[in-house]
């Protein structure tokens, strides 16, 4: 079982390796990376009831640890990105940017800024075509379902908002 782990540890050290020369996200492995599995496991073997850790044990460790390196990996994307991620915010966006463009054409004919005046911002939005809508969100390749769900939230949200 020990050499089980050294090799994993081993993967997991090459792997960062691989994603610093990527320059993707840097997670950092060391020694307590590898106390961190060790405990993981421990407690997982608790859990069953057993004294002994079993191979079960340390690929479920290191798939929690893998996970939790691919959500902060994501949360840091997100906030990079400063936007929420979910399917019905990027509906959301698709259709506020739809109902904003004309406006944005407009303001621009007239010499001033799209970023003015944002309490005109709600009242300058055009009226949207839901054909034109609902086929915008479908060839971003999102369901029919999802886009539903997320007009139904934007109801709700209008409704229960002063």
């Amino acid at each position: 079982m020990s050499e089980y782990i050294v090799n994993s540890y081993v993967q997991m050290r090459k792997q960062q390796k691989e994603e610093e020369a990527d320059e993707k996200f840097n997670s950092y492995v060391s020694a307590r990376t590898l106390l961190g599995v060790l405990r993981l496991s421990q407690a997982l073997a608790r859990l069953r009831m057993d004294d002994v850790v079993g191979q079960g044990d340390v690929d479920e460790a290191l798939r929690l640890m893998e996970v939790s390196k691919s959500s902060l990996y994501e949360h840091q994307m997100t906030q990079n990105n400063g936007e929420d991620q979910t399917d019905a915010s990027k509906i959301f966006r698709i259709i506020k940017d739809m109902a904003t463009a004309p406006r944005a054409a407009k303001k621009a004919r007239r010499g001033r800024r799209v970023s003015d005046e944002t309490s005109e911002e709600e009242e300058d939005l055009d009226e949207l075509n839901m054909v034109d809508v609902r086929s915008r969100v479908l060839a971003k390749g999102f369901t029919e379902t999802a886009l539903m769900e997320t007009l139904i939230e934007v109801s709700w949200t209008r409704i229960a908002s002063p």
